[in-house]
């Protein structure tokens, strides 16, 4: 068998192009860069790259990228040099070979090492990492990953970003782990759909975001609450979809947080004390309790005055129904189904400073029970108010007193609001509404007290004609008020 020996990266990529050339046949043991080397290569046969010495090699990051069918024996490798092994498997979805051999005690990147690599499960727990910095992405969808890793030293790691992301099978003990210079923990756990382990040992004092760390982790619930996450800026989507979860957090200092964008979105069970919290730098909390359907827990210590967003924030929290008429809303530009569907609550708000409030289209949309006075309400500002009562079948509050922007949208603002009868309220929206929204609406006050409605809308000249209706229709109810009329 013909002999090759490469001087350089380049001319070792130029052998592994040619098929007909055993990888086995190449001396690369001058070879110190092998980034990028098989990278989406349509190389389908790897014989012999076991033999391969890579004793000087320092960069292996993407060497198998997208190598959808590599899947060949490179345990004796000697990758003692190496720095950087980034995205060194991503995408070989055939990869499940044994490296616990390796000594990796040289990495400073493993960034999406395993990324994607769907059948990987072996073991590493042997491997020194004490020198990584990088770990963001490192399994991300390699479901079929559930290898023990406690043994790792993980101290100098920074990153931790999606590390188990998608690791629908993993769950495995790490609660020894280092992690006091991790400043990012996003998506770590993201839909590692099993994962139930404690961590409550960890130091997440340097951690700065942590959005979707626990995002659709259907069965975690382990207790966190004595996490010191006091330099969090970032806690959106932290529990999303964690239908199982249920434990404490009123220890937490929140006093940085600026993000609370779905936190407990359809964490089903959860139900804890959160009033000691401080949000006060938060700025968006829309959907953050969107179908958290047991909750409802007091909230009326929150300093809320810095939030612009809080649209679907209560969206289907069937049992929410708390005091929150003190909370400073004057930020707020988006109410948008803030109530949907919240079925029980009925709390004032009254006191809301709704003045900068754009959006509050479908805001109590089927919310069955609430019927409490928002006169006060300064809508001037609102550019949307749609079906903002439909559904709404307790409501039957004064809105006469609202200004209304003549541009502001207002369809079927109450529709199948069966207990609404107030007429000067109706007669409000009637005059700024357009085309069949307009009839819709005398078809309500029809429904309202009659000699009410007459005495109101004799006096518009705009009504001239539902007014003659009403005399035609119900005369005899009407027979005094009209002979007092001529």
């Amino acid at each position: 068998m013909k002999k090759y020996k490469p001087a350089n990266k380049e001319e070792l990529k130029q052998l592994t192009e040619d098929e007909n050339i055993n990888l086995g046949s190449i001396d690369t043991s001058l070879i110190t860069d092998m980034s990028s080397l098989f990278k989406e290569a349509s190389r389908k046969k790897f014989n012999g790259i076991e033999t391969w010495d890579t004793s000087n090699v320092t960069d292996m990051h993407d060497i198998f990228f997208n190598c959808r069918k590599f899947n060949n024996d490179i345990s004796k490798w000697n990758v003692s040099n190496v720095e950087n092994m980034s995205c060194m498997f991503f995408g070989a979805e055939r990869f499940n070979q044994y490296m616990s051999d390796w000594n990796v005690s040289k990495v400073t990147d493993m960034n999406s090492m395993f990324f994607a690599c769907k059948n990987f499960n072996q073991s590493l727990n042997n491997w020194n990492v004490s020198n990584v910095k990088d770990m963001s992405f490192m399994f991300y969808g390699a479901s079929s990953f559930n290898q023990p890793l406690n043994n790792w030293n993980v101290s100098n790691v920074k990153n931790m970003y999606g590390m188990f992301n998608g690791c629908k099978l993993f769950n495995q003990d790490l609660n020894n782990w280092n992690v006091s210079n991790v400043e990012n923990m996003s998506c770590m756990f993201f839909e590692a759909e099993i994962f139930d382990k404690p961590l409550n040992n960890w130091n997440v004092s340097n951690v700065k975001k942590t959005y979707s760390m626990f995002g659709n982790c259907k069965k975690f619930n382990q207790c966190l609450n004595d996490w010191n996450v006091s330099n969090v800026t970032d806690m959106n989507c932290m529990f999303k979809y964690g239908e199982s979860f249920n434990q404490p957090l009123n220890n937490w200092d929140t006093s940085n947080v600026e993000n609370m964008y779905s936190m407990f979105e359809e964490a089903l069970n959860f139900n804890q004390p959160l009033n000691n919290w401080n949000v006060s730098n938060v700025t968006d909390m829309g959907n953050m309790f969107c179908r958290c359907k047991s909750f409802n827990q007091p909230l009326n210590n929150w300093n809320t005055s810095n939030v612009n967003n809080m649209r679907c924030m209560f969206f289907g929290a069937e049992n929410f129904n708390q005091d929150i008429n003190k909370w400073n809303v004057s930020k707020v530009k988006n109410m948008l189904s803030m109530f949907e569907n919240a079925y029980n609550f009925n709390s004032p708000l009254n006191n809301w400073d709704t003045s900068n409030v754009l959006y509050i289209n479908r805001m109590f949309f089927y919310a069955k029970n609430f019927n409490q006075p928002l006169n006060n309400w300064n809508t001037s500002n609102v550019k949307n108010m749609n079906s903002i009562f439909s559904g709404c079948e307790s409501f039957n509050q004064s809105i006469e007193d609202w200004k209304i922007n003549k541009t502001c949208v207002i369809d079927n603002i109450f529709e199948n609001a069966v207990s609404f009868k107030n007429t000067k309220s109706i007669l409000n929206i009637y005059f700024i509404a357009r085309g069949n929204h307009k009839k819709k609406l005398l078809s309500m006050l029809e429904e309202c007290d009659i000699k009410e409605v007459y005495m109101e809308a004799v006096k518009h000249s705009k009504l001239k004609d539902f007014i003659k209706k009403l005399e035609n229709v119900y005369y005899d109810e009407l027979k005094e008020l009209i002979d007092k009329k001529k």
